[in-house]
Parts: structure tokens; C-alpha cells; sequence
């Protein structure tokens, strides 16, 4: 919470303004006894450090307040947030996630797309290697990170994302215009598990990708699961691939699995569920699973299963 703050309150941008800064450049004209002990507050806890009455981030300051860290954060303080608040109420059964309570979507999509950004675009792009695929179909796109990442680290690339939320995908569109992938992405609002009402193009895509997209079935039971894999091996003929990314817990406190077990708990997502469990669902399908792609860290790990029809 308290780093969250420091960010939002435009302390932490004034902060990198320079090496040292002052508690009053820092604090911006609200430098007030509990603006100054809000800061010793950071200092005790080994966010900052203090020389001479200035400070800067300290060591264990730049990991907390990096990109993929702040995402991290949001992704609990913000995109879950509604969910945990109601954490009595969800665990004493007077209260239903998907009717009482749901998650903040337009967080959730923009944190989960800077995780992708930063932790999947390197194994994605090493998975694609030995295909060359010319297009790729990112179901349940979000925000479209991952996408146009890739897009603009391989030119040859092209692709769509489909997403089921159509504000998502209208700052999908125009993250495109941005970054002058226009003419090589295409984004539509469209089901990812009914690939019978894809757009042509969407169709198409030689690699299918998705991340995240599948676990949360698991609240209908294995056999929802089974059957949209089934559907989607219906897409994969000719020697198309679907690298589903998915995450695989180490059932201890490292790297925030515990806090990623416990919001999915809360909600019914189907974790815990390690790569065995994953693998006798795959086997129970029409897919094969061909390889297996890991990351190393930058949050719960994370398998990318590479996926042919049988």
C-alpha cells in the first residue's frame, strides 16, 4: 500500500529527478510532519535511503518500484481488490464471486499486460523460433502487450488478439496507432473458446497464443476444460500450434504464490494446478502437448504448453 501511494502521489517521479532530493521536492509543496514521517516510514522499511536530510530509492527501492513490480502490486491492490475486500463474506459463503463480486477487468487487463510484456515476450519469441510463423491469434488479448510486443521485436510477424471485452480491445486498437503496428495487428471483440464465430483472419494465424486464458474454466470442472480444447483443435489443422501459457505454483511463499493461490481460491479459478495436472487434461483431449517452455521468475511461474491436434 504505502509504495502504492508513493506513486500515485507523484513522489516517487519527483524522486528520479535527480541523485538526492530533499523531502520538500520531493513532497511538492505537502511537506508536512506527515509527509516527512510517511518518508522515514519508506526508509525504515529499506525503500529509501537518507544523507544529510535527502533522500533516493535504495537497492531493494528500485526492485519495488520497477515496471513489472508496480503491475505485480496493482494486480492485487487494484485488479483484485473488490474481491479481497470482501474475503469474509466469500469464505463464510454469504457472498458468490460472479455475483456479489467480481474483479476490477480494466486493471486486470492492464497489469496482466505489462506481466506479459516484460516476463512472456522473450519465451514466446523463443517458442516461435524453430515454426517462423508468418501470423499468430492472441485469444483473450486483453490490452494486446503481448502481441504487439512481438509484432515489433520479429517484422516479419503479423497477428490479431480477440478479447471478449471491447474495452479492451478499443486500447488494444489504439496502442496499435501508437506504436505504428496499425498495419500488421488487428484487434476484435469476439469469444476465445467459440473459435466457430472467428473473423477469417483471426482464423487464419498459423500459432495460436494464449496466456492465462484457461484456467479459469476449471470453476465449471476438467470436462469444460476438455471440451474447448477439444473445439480449438478443430482450428489446428495443418500444422498449427496453440502455446498456452499458464501458471504453475510452487506451493510456498516465494514470488507471491501464496497471494496468487489465494485470490484465485477466492475466486474458483482452478489453482493450484502444477504441469502433471495440466498434462492429464491435455491427454484426456484431442491435443498433444509437444513442449514445454518455462520463465524463469518475474512472478508465479509460468508453462507454456505447446499444443498440436492429434
Amino acid at each position: 500500500m504505502s509504495v502504492y501511494a508513493f506513486v500515485d502521489s507523484g513522489c516517487l517521479e519527483r524522486l528520479r529527478a535527480k541523485e538526492w532530493v530533499s523531502s520538500a521536492e520531493i513532497l511538492d509543496g505537502g511537506d508536512t510532519d506527515t509527509g516527512r514521517g510517511f518518508l522515514e516510514y519508506l526508509r525504515v522499511c529499506g525503500v529509501l535511503d537518507r544523507r544529510e536530510g535527502r533522500y533516493r530509492l535504495s537497492p531493494r527501492g528500485v526492485l519495488l518500484t520497477s515496471e513489472i513490480s508496480l503491475a505485480r502490486l496493482g494486480f492485487y491492490r487494484e485488479a483484485y481488490a473488490p474481491v479481497t475486500a470482501r474475503m469474509t463474506d466469500l469464505i463464510t459463503n454469504k457472498a458468490e464471486y460472479g455475483r456479489d463480486v467480481t474483479r476490477a477487468g480494466g486493471a486486470l487487463s492492464r497489469h496482466s499486460g505489462t506481466v506479459a510484456t516484460v516476463s512472456y515476450v522473450g519465451l514466446v519469441a523463443e517458442a516461435l523460433a524453430g515454426r517462423r510463423p508468418r501470423r499468430i491469434l492472441d485469444i483473450g488479448c486483453g490490452d494486446g502487450s503481448l502481441l504487439l510486443h512481438l509484432c515489433a521485436r520479429l517484422p516479419e510477424l503479423s497477428g490479431t488478439g480477440i478479447d471478449i471485452s471491447r474495452a479492451a480491445i478499443e486500447n488494444a486498437r489504439a496502442d496499435s496507432e501508437r506504436d505504428g503496428l496499425a498495419d500488421r495487428t488487428s484487434f476484435e471483440v469476439a469469444d476465445a473458446f467459440a473459435p466457430d464465430t472467428w473473423s477469417e483472419k483471426a482464423a487464419a494465424a498459423d500459432v495460436l497464443v494464449g496466456v492465462g486464458v484457461m484456467h479459469e474454466l476449471f470453476r465449471d470442472g476438467e470436462d469444460a476444460v476438455i471440451a474447448v480444447l477439444d473445439r480449438l483443435a478443430d482450428v489446428l489443422t495443418e500444422g498449427k500450434v496453440f502455446l498456452l501459457g499458464e501458471p504453475e505454483l510452487r506451493y510456498d511463499n516465494r514470488e507471491n504464490d501464496s497471494d496468487f493461490f489465494l485470490v484465485h481460491v477466492l475466486t474458483g479459478q482452478g489453482i493450484p494446478r502444477d504441469r502433471t495436472a495440466w498434462l492429464d487434461v491435455f491427454r484426456r483431449s484431442r491435443l498433444r502437448c509437444e513442449r514445454i517452455f518455462t520463465n524463469a521468475a518475474a512472478g508465479p511461474r509460468t508453462c507454456f504448453y505447446e499444443l498440436t491436434a492429434r
